[in-house]
């Protein structure tokens, strides 16, 4: 088996080939040397991504950014700098998975800060 060949049954085919191109061979996997293999290794760990471009707010799934969690008491999601100024979910900076995670974390914020309220 080649190289590029295993490698696509592990990534996408069209990556698979760019990274082969990348080392200017294609070698059966049973001629490699321990060389070889970690010089293969080393040049997919070192292989970096570069956008191109971006399909802007219109697509946009999550960003980042908001207000920093230093700033907020995590048990009332109220403001240390400003009483009675509550923050809750996408407003926050808080990084989560795609999934429902920031549903999750938006529910879960905006309890904290109703029952902190309810408390006066």
């Amino acid at each position: 088996m080649q190289v590029a060949t295993a490698l696509g049954n592990w990534l996408p085919t069209r990556l698979a080939d760019r990274l082969r191109r990348n080392w200017d061979r294609d070698q059966a996997i049973a001629d490699l040397s321990n060389r070889d293999f970690d010089q293969i290794a080393a040049r997919i760990n070192a292989w970096r991504l570069r956008p191109v471009g971006s399909e802007g707010w219109r697509t946009a799934e999550v960003t980042v950014g908001g207000v920093d969690t230093k700033g907020i008491d995590a048990r009332s999601m109220e403001s240390r700098l400003q009483p009675g100024l509550f923050f809750i979910g996408e407003v926050v900076d808080v990084t989560g998975w795609l999934g429902g995670y920031n549903f999750q974390w938006a529910w879960a914020s905006a309890e904290a800060a109703a029952k902190a309220i309810l408390r006066g």
